[in-house]
């Protein structure tokens, strides 16, 4: 019979042909490897700061397990830096290297020739900002939100180039630039455009452009012959003589004022039909208690943002919930920006925005300008996430 130290340390029967890296139990089989590692808590991993004598530290062995541990380290190093940089985007290069000698901005600047470059139009935006009374508050680098925020400077309107999101039937979300500018309900009609486009089949697509190749044909046939009516106007205009009367001197200016009465009225100025909207906008405030609904405030879908966001705070940009012009109150979980600052008692900070001026609520309009009438500082439009 074999002596019980000579066979495997779990099952105790057959003669043990493994040995564990980390804690050096012998084991006969893979069933009994993974029964011991459950047993004994051991991963199975070798141990590379173990304590070794020095005559097995001074074998090629022992020179392989030195370097190959160094190794792994400077490898695990290098892919945290890659995920940290090119995957996650929390920090760059330079930062990295920066936090690495302890350096300042000015003393790495400094000490590598660089200089700090501002993404294009930022100060553009920091002073729209600044006038308009607008806090944009950022979120910690690398977050799904401070990546999503595309915000910039329009060169060519001199205003900011807005990241809205939009959240439409419940939770449904949206992301969609909007000109601060320009009414922000002209920008959801065009998002929804080309998301009604992007859904059409090829079928229905080759059916619009066909539709809107002949109107285009048709509006350019009716330029034409408005032109061609215009300019016959004109030369009948021009062919008859501008005539005085010998006896009394006076010019006759009749056949001038007559055809210049016939174009005005033959041609009356096209107003465009306005456009009919079937929604509500209401912009998210934030930094509101947890424990509260998402509070909401009214917009108006006519007006520019900018106007609408003054004196407001800003997570990253804007957050606007779009709702039916048929509802009559807010869904579960939501409240109007009134009621809150009603149950708060209007407590908030002295740049707390509690007009509603632009907004369709007559009675938010009514109980916000009462409660700031003795406000030094104006207030419009709440705050929005």
């Amino acid at each position: 019979m074999d002596d019980l130290s000579s066979l495997c340390t779990i099952c105790h029967i057959e003669t043990p042909i493994y040995t564990c890296p980390r804690c050096t139990m012998q084991t006969c089989s893979l069933e009994c490897s993974k029964r011991h590692k459950v047993r004994s808590m051991c991963n199975g991993i070798r141990d590379p700061t173990v304590f070794l004598p020095i005559s097995e530290v001074a074998t090629p062995w022992g020179l392989d397990h030195d370097y190959n541990f160094i190794h792994g380290i400077e490898t695990h190093i290098s892919r945290t830096e890659k995920v940290l940089i090119e995957d996650l985007e929390l920090i760059s290069k330079d930062e990295l290297e920066r936090a690495r000698r302890g350096e300042t901005v000015e003393e790495f600047n400094r000490r590598t020739g660089t200089k700090t470059k501002e993404p294009p139009g930022e100060a553009c935006i920091e002073r729209m900002l600044n006038r308009e009374n607008i806090r944009v508050i950022k979120a910690p680098k690398g977050m799904r939100r401070n990546k999503e925020n595309t915000t910039s400077w329009s060169r060519n309107q001199r205003c900011i180039h807005w990241q809205v999101e939009w959240i439409r039937d419940g939770n449904r979300r949206s992301l969609y630039r909007a000109l601060g500018s320009k009414p922000i309900g002209d920008f959801y009609d065009a998002m929804c455009e080309e998301e009604r486009k992007l859904g059409l089949t090829e079928e229905q697509r080759r059916e619009e452009k066909r539709i809107e190749k002949k109107r285009r044909a048709d509006d350019q046939k009716e330029q034409l012959a408005k032109k061609a009516r215009i300019e016959s106007e004109a030369f009948d205009l021009t062919t008859v003589p501008l005539l005085q009367d010998p006896e009394t001197g006076a010019w006759s200016m009749i056949p001038f004022y007559s055809v210049l009465e016939d174009m005005s009225i033959a041609d009356p100025p096209s107003i465009p039909p306005p456009k009919i909207r079937n929604y509500k906008f209401y912009l998210h405030r934030p930094l509101t208690p947890a424990s509260f609904p998402k509070v909401l405030a009214p917009i108006c879908p006519t007006k520019p943002l900018m106007e609408q966001l003054r004196k407001r705070d800003v997570l990253e940009f804007p957050t606007i919930h779009v709702l039916p012009d048929t509802t009559e109150s807010l869904p579960d979980g939501f409240m109007l920006e009134a009621d809150f600052l009603k149950a708060i008692g209007d407590k908030t900070k002295g740049d707390t925005d509690t007009e509603m001026g632009d907004s369709d609520d007559s009675s938010s309009d009514d109980s916000s300008s009462s409660e700031d009438s003795d406000s030094d500082e104006s207030m419009e439009d709440g705050e929005i996430v």
